[in-house]
C-alpha cells in the first residue's frame, strides 16, 4: 500500500519541495490514465469509449475552457492532441475513474477515429485489435481483420488522399544549427582547408560516438495530483519551473494565477523529469480536476516514462582529427547531430552548449564544428540543463584515447600536448588552471601509466582465436577521462536570468535566508556561511522559501541553483549586513544578485569569448575486468580528482560524489548495475571560486569506463549503455583483426 500524506492547506506560495506527489491523497480521489495516439500521423476525428461505466469520465481537448496550447520559450505545443497528430503516443485525452485498474483496462476500449490515416497507421490497425481500436470511419467500429485489410487494399494512392500540409509537417526539418570555425577554416573554404590539413604526413582518426544513458527504472515516474477547493486549484507535481506551470494552467482554465497553488514535490533520479513536459502533464490533470471538481491523480507508467519522457536528446557526434606524429592535433572537425523528436523548445540552447563542449579544453589551431538539430516523428524532447554537455565529453575523451592508440602515446601525454594555452585563435576561454593538477594526481593515485602499459600488452596476448578459453584470464583495461562542470552560462539562454537572494538579520539574532530551498547539503553550507560571517548560532538560521506571486523566479531552478553562485550571494548579503548592523536598527536586510557585467566577457554575435562564469574540473581513471565466458563487467577501481575551488563541506562533497557514482553505475550497462570494488576520491585545494561538483561524475565516468573496456577488448567501444551481446560481438571482431594482423606479419616475414 502506498503511504498517504495529509494535504495541508496554505495560502502561502512556498517553493520548497516536499515529499513525492504520488504520496498525496484526498478522499474521493479519482485516478487518471493517458489516452495516446496509436498512429504517428493522421487527423483525429473522434475519441470515444463505448460503454463507459458510471463514475468514469473521458477528458479531451474539448474540455479545456481556455487556450488548448501552451507556450514554451516562444514555441507552441498542444496540451492535449487534437486535429493533426504529430507522433505515435501523443496524449489525446484522459480516462478518469475511482479504480485505477479499471481505468487502465478501459484504455483497451478506446475508439479513435481518424479522417485519413497514414499507410503505417492503417497497417497497425489491421494487426492490432486492442489498445486502442483505430477505425477508418465512424461506421466501422467492429471491423475484423479481413474487413480492415480489404479496406486498406481499396484505399487510393497516398499521394492522392493524404493532406499535403500534413505531409510537410511530418518531414524531417533542421530546427537549430551552430557553426564554429577557427584557424584555416575561418579564412578558407572547408574543402580547401581539408586538402591542406589532412595530408599523408598526419595521422587521421575518425569515429562516431553515442551516449544514451537512461536513469534506473526504480525511480518515481512523472505525474501530478490536483484538486479544487472552492475557486482554488491545488497542484502537486515535481516541477522545476513554477512560473511556466502557473501561466500555462491559468491560460488553459481561464482562471487567475492567484487562484492556483503549486506545491513543489521532490524530483527523483539523476536527471529532472523534463521541464516543459512536467507542465504539460500537470495541466492535463488540472483540466480534469477543474471540470469534474474532484481530486485527480495521474502516475504515468514506467514504459511511458521511458518512451515519452526520457531526459535530454539522442545525439551522435562524429570526429575527424588530423594529428601530427608528435601527438599535437593539427585539425579537429566535429559534426554534432541530434534528434529533438517532433518538438523541443530548447533545441538552439542544446546545439550551442554541445558546440562549446565538443572540443573540451583542448585548443586545436584549426577547428570546424557543425551542430544541427532535426525533428522526427519520435516523441518530443526536453533539456537536462546540468548534463546537456555530457555527450560531448563522452565523445571527445574517447576520441583522445583513440588518438593515444594511433600515436603510440600514453593517454595523459596526448592530453598535455594539446592544452595549447597560447592559442588565441581558439574561440572559447576557460579557467583551465586546474587541468594539470587534477590529471597528475589521478595518474599518481591510480598508478595509471603502469597499468595502461601492462594491460595493453596483455590485451593482445589474451585474444587469440585458438586459445583454450576454459583457462582464459579476465580481460583487463584502464581508461582516463577529464571534463569540467560549469557555473552560469553567459550565452543567449532561457536560463540566463540573474538569480537573487535576500538575507535578513532580526533583533533576536535570528537570520532568515529568502530563497528557493536547495538540497539539504547546500542548506547546511548556507547556514554555516551565515553563522560564520554574522557570528550567530547556526541554529538561528532559517531558510524561507515563501514567495509573493510576482516574486517567483522566471527561470527554471536548475539554471541558477549552484553552490558557487548562490553561496557567494549569501556571503555578500551577510558582509553587507555586518557593515551596517552596529549603525542601523534591526531588522536589517540585504538583497544581492549576479552582476550583469559577467556576461560582457561573451560575444553573442561572434559566438566567442568566455562562455561560463566559472568551472570546476575533474579527472577520473577507471579499471575494469571483463569475464571472457559471461562477458560480465566489473570495475576494479575508480580514482577521481576534483578541483572545485573553495571546498565548503568536504564530507558532504564526498557523499555527493559517491552517490552520483552509484547512480551512474546503474546506467552504464543495459539491464544491470555494474559492481565496483573500490573508489578513491580526492580534492585539490585552490583559490578558485567554489564550483559545482554535481555532474562531474556524469561527465567523466562513462568515457573512462568505455575507454577501459576498449583497451580490454582491443577494439573500440563507441556507444553506451553497452550490452553483453555487443561486447561479445566486439570480442569476435577483435579476434578477427588480430588474426588478420598476424597473417600479414607472417607474409611480411616470408617476403623479406
Amino acid at each position: 500500500m502506498p503511504r498517504k500524506k495529509t494535504v495541508e492547506l496554505s495560502n502561502k506560495r512556498s517553493l520548497a519541495a516536499k515529499d513525492f506527489y504520488s504520496d498525496y491523497f484526498k478522499n474521493g480521489t479519482l485516478f487518471a490514465a493517458i489516452i495516446r495516439s496509436p498512429a504517428a500521423s493522421g487527423n483525429v476525428k473522434k475519441i470515444a469509449v463505448p460503454n463507459l461505466p458510471e463514475g468514469y469520465f473521458l477528458i479531451t481537448a474539448d474540455d479545456i475552457p481556455g487556450s488548448k496550447k501552451m507556450e514554451t520559450n516562444k514555441q507552441v505545443s498542444k496540451i492535449f492532441g487534437y486535429d493533426s497528430v504529430s507522433f505515435r503516443g501523443e496524449p489525446l485525452g484522459l480516462i478518469v475513474g475511482p479504480d485505477e485498474r479499471i481505468v487502465l483496462s478501459l484504455l483497451d476500449e478506446v475508439s479513435i477515429t481518424f479522417d485519413i490515416e497514414s499507410l503505417e497507421g492503417a497497417f497497425k490497425k489491421a494487426i492490432k485489435t486492442k489498445r486502442p481500436v483505430v477505425q477508418l470511419s465512424e461506421n466501422n467500429e467492429n471491423s475484423d481483420f479481413s474487413d480492415v485489410l480489404m479496406q486498406i487494399n481499396q484505399m487510393p494512392s497516398l499521394d492522392n488522399v493524404l493532406d499535403k500540409k500534413q505531409i510537410e509537417q511530418q518531414e524531417e526539418k533542421i530546427v537549430a544549427t551552430r557553426e564554429v570555425k577557427s584557424g584555416l577554416y575561418k579564412y578558407s573554404e572547408e574543402a580547401e582547408a581539408d586538402e591542406t590539413l589532412f595530408t599523408d604526413e598526419v595521422i587521421v582518426s575518425q569515429n562516431k560516438w553515442v551516449l544514451d544513458l537512461v536513469p534506473p527504472i526504480w525511480k518515481e515516474t512523472n505525474g501530478a495530483f490536483c484538486y479544487m477547493e472552492g475557486e482554488k486549484l491545488h497542484v502537486y507535481t515535481p516541477t522545476r519551473w513554477v512560473v511556466h506551470l502557473l501561466e500555462t494552467i491559468s491560460e488553459a482554465l481561464n482562471i487567475p494565477k492567484q487562484n492556483i497553488f503549486v506545491h513543489k514535490t521532490n524530483t527523483s533520479g539523476v536527471f529532472s523529469k523534463g521541464l516543459w513536459r512536467t507542465t504539460q502533464l500537470a495541466t492535463q490533470v488540472a483540466v480534469a480536476a477543474f471540470k469534474l471538481k474532484k481530486p485527480i491523480k495521474l502516475v504515468i507508467t514506467q514504459e511511458e516514462q521511458d518512451l515519452y519522457m526520457r531526459p535530454g536528446v539522442k545525439t551522435e557526434i562524429e570526429y575527424k582529427i588530423a594529428t601530427e606524429k608528435s601527438g599535437k592535433i593539427k585539425a579537429l572537425k566535429a559534426y554534432i547531430n541530434f534528434d529533438v523528436g517532433t518538438f523541443n523548445p530548447f533545441a538552439q540552447e542544446i546545439a550551442d552548449r554541445l558546440t562549446i563542449a565538443v572540443a573540451n579544453y583542448y585548443r586545436p589551431t584549426n577547428m570546424f564544428i557543425e551542430a544541427s538539430a532535426h525533428t522526427s516523428t519520435n516523441p518530443p524532447t526536453s533539456i537536462s540543463i546540468k548534463s546537456v554537455a555530457s555527450q560531448a565529453f563522452f565523445a571527445i575523451e574517447n576520441q583522445m584515447e583513440e588518438l593515444a592508440e594511433k600515436t603510440k602515446l600514453f593517454p595523459d601525454e596526448i592530453r598535455l600536448k594539446n592544452l595549447n594555452p597560447k592559442n588565441n585563435a581558439f574561440p572559447f576561454l576557460f579557467h583551465s588552471e586546474s587541468i594539470v593538477p587534477t590529471l597528475n594526481n589521478t595518474l599518481k593515485i591510480s598508478d595509471f601509466n603502469r597499468k595502461y602499459a601492462s594491460f595493453k600488452m596483455d590485451s593482445v596476448g589474451t585474444q587469440k582465436k585458438d586459445e583454450n578459453h576454459f583457462f582464459a584470464l579476465p580481460l583487463r583495461g584502464v581508461g582516463l577521462a577529464t571534463a569540467y562542470n560549469v557555473i552560469g552560462y553567459n550565452g543567449e539562454s532561457l536560463f540566463s536570468s540573474s538569480p537573487k537572494i535576500e538575507v535578513t538579520l532580526f533583533a533576536d539574532d535570528k537570520v532568515e535566508i529568502h530563497a528557493i530551498n536547495p538540497s539539504s547539503v547546500v542548506q547546511e553550507i548556507w547556514k554555516k556561511t551565515v553563522a560564520e560571517v554574522l557570528q550567530v548560532d547556526i541554529k538561528n538560521v532559517e531558510i524561507n522559501s515563501d514567495f509573493e506571486l510576482e516574486e517567483i523566479p522566471n527561470s527554471p531552478e536548475d539554471s541558477f541553483s549552484t553552490i558557487g553562485i548562490m553561496n557567494g550571494l549569501v556571503r555578500k548579503c551577510c558582509l553587507d549586513i555586518q557593515k551596517k548592523r552596529f549603525y542601523h536598527p534591526l531588522p536589517l536586510s540585504s538583497k544581492k544578485s549576479l552582476s550583469p557585467r559577467a556576461k560582457k566577457t561573451w560575444d553573442k554575435e561572434a559566438f566567442e569569448g568566455e562562455p561560463f562564469i566559472s568551472n570546476s574540473f575533474a579527472t577520473m581513471a577507471v579499471e575494469v575486468e571483463l569475464d571472457p565466458y559471461t562477458y560480465t563487467e566489473k570495475i576494479k577501481g575508480i580514482w577521481m580528482t576534483i578541483d572545485c575551488g573553495e571546498l565548503l563541506d568536504k564530507d558532504a562533497a564526498l557523499k555527493t560524489v559517491k552517490l552520483e557514482i552509484q547512480q551512474e553505475l546503474a546506467m552504464l550497462v543495459e539491464g544491470k548495475n555494474v559492481s565496483c570494488d573500490s573508489c578513491t576520491i580526492e580534492f585539490i585545494s585552490s583559490k578558485n571560486k567554489s564550483g559545482q561538483i554535481g555532474e562531474l561524475v556524469h561527465n567523466t565516468l562513462p568515457a573512462a569506463f568505455s575507454s577501459a573496456l576498449s583497451l580490454a577488448l582491443s577494439t573500440q567501444l563507441t556507444k553506451l549503455p553497452c550490452t553483453e551481446k555487443q561486447l561479445y560481438n566486439l570480442t569476435q571482431k577483435s579476434n578477427e583483426e588480430i588474426e588478420v594482423q598476424s597473417e600479414e606479419k607472417i607474409k611480411d616475414g616470408e617476403s623479406e
